[in-house]
């Protein structure tokens, strides 16, 4: 499968799980809800956005979806959300890791790193791309009438 969506059970996978557990139980006010479905749909469109950049790369019809291979990036991304609401500040490599999930990220949307390809891309929707002007310039003809007082 070259698009994947990303679960909670991933976000466990990544990172130490009683942290994501955190993050969908404390600090909840009165009636809120697990933040997590939020933050993942967050990370997510962020990405999606990232590889839409690139006019080369087709999105995935779903979403949900992002390139397989950026599941361990959002993973990450996603669990430093969840650490930013649970006020738990960043080490210094995990500062490091950010820095180079987001170059990873601009490489991505300037074409210069290539992501999988999907099987079902979305074709109803035109990705926006740069647009020039144009415009037609009338001939000119210079004769000896045209040239009075020169």
């Amino acid at each position: 499968m070259s698009w994947i969506t990303i679960t909670v059970d991933d976000l466990k996978d990544a990172k130490v799980a009683a942290l994501v557990e955190a993050c969908q139980t404390a600090a909840l006010g009165t009636g809120q809800t697990d933040p997590t479905a939020s933050i993942i749909a967050d990370v997510i469109a962020r990405i999606r956005a990232e590889v839409a950049a690139c006019r080369g790369n087709a999105l995935d019809s779903d979403t949900t979806k992002i390139p397989a291979d950026l599941k361990s990036l959002a993973c990450r991304m996603i669990v430093r959300q969840c650490q930013s609401r649970l006020q738990i500040a960043l080490n210094e490599d995990e500062r490091e890791e950010q820095r180079n999930d987001l170059r990873y990220l601009e490489r991505i949307a300037e074409c210069k790193v290539p992501v999988a390809a999907t099987d079902d891309p979305i074709t109803d929707e035109v990705q926006a791309g740069a647009v020039s002007p144009s415009f037609t310039a009338k001939p000119r003809y210079f004769t000896r009438a045209d040239q009075d007082g020169i």
